[in-house]
């Protein structure tokens, strides 16, 4: 192994000057250590490490060569010096990584407020005397928001809350911003070194909260309206029921009491079927003394009805049997044959019947007289388009050229209104 005083000169120069490099990093190593921690005997290797590297730099640059001394380990194997120059370098290299760990994990007023920073709340902190000692950037975003400077003392904060800038809405504790984000702000005392003055004073965003609140309470007023419209329905409940009973009544009444007169004004005109007709009479005299308050009855027997007393029914389409549809346009042909003998003196009542996608088109027209002017609806027709009308049906009266009813009856129609 060569001896140091056989390196050439340039490393004869480099291995002390990286000699006196590592001890000058292990030296302000050890100062650094001595300073931040409180176990003094840590910081030893440093120091050790530092005396040895000083001892191996002053080994090979304190001869004399006007006297003939040489440095003591100018002799000494040059390994000596690498291994020592790398020992040091991995030293100083895992003292720094773990200094700076520790550093980083280290409590201290950097730490603390570089931590409350990170908040997404607002928070400040206050001593006894007012002054604000910590405040994180979220309540200094807050503070510039609500008056348009920084928080310097308790009452910048206190005046802000009562006198917000005025593009600020304040409802109830909560502060809506122009960003559309809404603050809660509130105050408490804390202890700190047993003076029980200090203040803290936060801010939390509840805009999600106060969002919901608001959604809740519209979505409550909606459903206080929906049951006030409930209530009032069910008020109105029995006073519907009777009207329509009422309606079916007439109806009922008003056909079979048409018919009876038509009838007997037959009998006393003509002689002939009388006993049809007497028949026919007291079969609608005896329904006025039953139970059966609803209109009833196919087209068929209107067909047959009308016979009897002289008039001609003909039909051209059909309409399912037992349902709405029939039901109502029977009541419609009913009215149509007596109002064709009492008023338009006619002995033929047409009806025709089509059938569209959701309704069917009901036309009624007779060969009588026609009227004079538009149709007067009286008690029967009215009766009837109320009816139609109640199961989302439409009723619509023509007298040119001649008299026409038309129904529009929806094909769905369950039941009357």
């Amino acid at each position: 192994m060569s001896a140091f005083s056989s390196l050439p000169v340039f490393l004869q120069t480099l291995i002390p000057l990286l000699l006196f490099v590592e001890a000058v990093l292990e030296l302000g190593l050890f100062i650094y250590q001595l300073s931040h921690r409180s176990k003094s005997h840590d910081n030893l290797p440093s120091l050790v490490i530092f005396v040895f590297l000083l001892t191996l730099l002053f080994s090979v640059t304190q001869g004399d060569p006007f006297e003939g001394k040489d440095a003591f380990l100018l002799n000494a194997p040059c390994l000596i010096f690498i291994t020592v120059i790398l020992l040091g370098i991995v030293h100083f290299a895992f003292a720094l990584t773990r200094e700076y760990r520790r550093r980083k994990n280290m409590l201290s007023p950097f730490s603390v407020k570089d931590a409350t920073d990170k908040l997404p709340m607002g928070l400040c902190y206050a001593d006894p005397n007012g002054r604000i000692v910590l405040c994180n950037d979220r309540m200094r975003h807050l503070s510039f928001a609500l008056s348009g400077h920084e928080f310097q003392i308790t009452e910048d904060l206190e005046k802000a809350l009562e006198n917000p800038d005025k593009s600020i809405i304040v409802n109830g504790d909560c502060y809506i911003l122009p960003d559309k984000t809404v603050w809660q702000f509130c105050k408490q005392h804390i202890t700190v070194d047993n003076d029980e003055n200090w203040l803290q004073m936060t801010a939390h965003n509840v805009t999600e909260l106060y969002n919901g609140n608001v959604r809740q309470t519209a979505i409550n007023d909606e459903l206080k309206e929906v049951n006030r419209k409930l209530q009032k329905m069910y008020e109105r409940m029995a006073d519907d029921i009777k009207e329509k009973e009422i309606l079916d009544l007439k109806i009922h009444i008003h056909d079979t009491i048409g018919r009876s007169l038509l009838t007997i004004r037959d009998i006393i005109e003509s002689d002939e079927n009388t006993d049809k007709k007497l028949e026919a009479l007291q079969e609608a005299t005896a329904v006025l003394t039953s139970d059966r308050v609803t209109a009833s009855g196919t087209m068929d027997e209107v067909v047959q009805t009308a016979e009897i007393l002289g008039v001609t029914v003909m039909m051209d389409g059909c309409l399912p049997a037992d349902s709405l549809a029939e039901e109502l346009t029977v009541v419609a042909a009913k009215e149509c044959v007596t109002n064709c003998i009492r008023h338009a003196g006619g002995n033929e009542v047409y009806i025709s019947i089509n059938g569209r996608k959701d309704v069917f088109d009901i036309t009624i027209t007779n060969n009588g007289a026609v009227p004079s002017g538009p149709i007067k609806e009286g008690s029967g027709l009215s009766s009837i388009r109320h009816s139609i009308e109640s199961v989302g049906g439409e009723m619509h009266t023509a007298y040119k050229p001649r008299f026409e009813l038309l129904l529009i009856i929806p094909k769905d129609a369950s039941s009357f209104i």
